[in-house]
């Protein structure tokens, strides 16, 4: 993970093509300080970096979001009131780029749709 004790992911399936996970947030993590001190949320920048981590980890190779098509924020994540969550991330293969729909989502509400190609690094 590039942000240390920020958060941290397990999958529970990576069949062909589809990946489930869930996420953990630090509600106590000092990026909450700034990001912001009365409401915090989790950045949304973090967010997508979560697909990016655990897309890399169940392909066993570093991958990094090349273009999207769509990448919408749904719902705001307040670590006060949501500190787990799950990832689905459904992906096709074309040579060297993954054609990848995530959405980042709990019980009861979407929080992010991503619309997007990832490419293999080298």
């Amino acid at each position: 993970m590039l942000l240390d004790n920020f958060y941290t992911f397990t999958i529970d399936s990576n069949s062909e093509q589809e990946i489930i996970a869930n996420i953990d947030i630090n509600k106590n993590h000092s990026v909450f300080d700034g990001h912001f001190p009365d409401t915090p949320i989790v950045p949304g920048v973090i967010q997508v970096l979560m697909i990016k981590e655990i897309l890399s980890e169940s392909l066993g190779f570093k991958v990094q979001l090349e273009s999207s098509k769509s990448i919408k924020f749904l719902s705001m994540i307040n670590p006060n009131q949501i500190t787990s969550f799950r990832a689905k991330i459904k992906y096709q293969k074309n040579e060297n780029i993954f054609k990848v729909n995530a959405l980042l989502f709990t019980q009861d509400m979407n929080i992010l749709k991503l619309l997007g190609n990832y490419k293999k690094l080298a």
